[in-house]
């Protein structure tokens, strides 16, 4: 299990779809992250894509 979790994250082989739907997803969470620092506001909305992205980071962290 370690491996295919390592396999996931860190090596993207030609042939590995889960890799590349995990790479697609970590992009798409890092450019949701920096919707918020765009705006000068802070609304409910913001906070919770903000929290949201933060849980998503540590999980990713963690697994690394």
């Amino acid at each position: 299990m370690k491996k295919r979790i390592y396999e996931i994250i860190e090596v993207s082989k030609e042939d590995d779809t889960t890799s590349h739907i995990y790479d697609l997803v970590m992009m798409f969470t890092i450019f949701m992250s920096i919707i918020p620092l765009a705006f000068k506001q802070e609304t409910k909305l913001f906070t919770t894509l903000d929290l949201i992205t933060v849980i998503i980071f540590i999980i990713d962290y963690l697994l690394r």
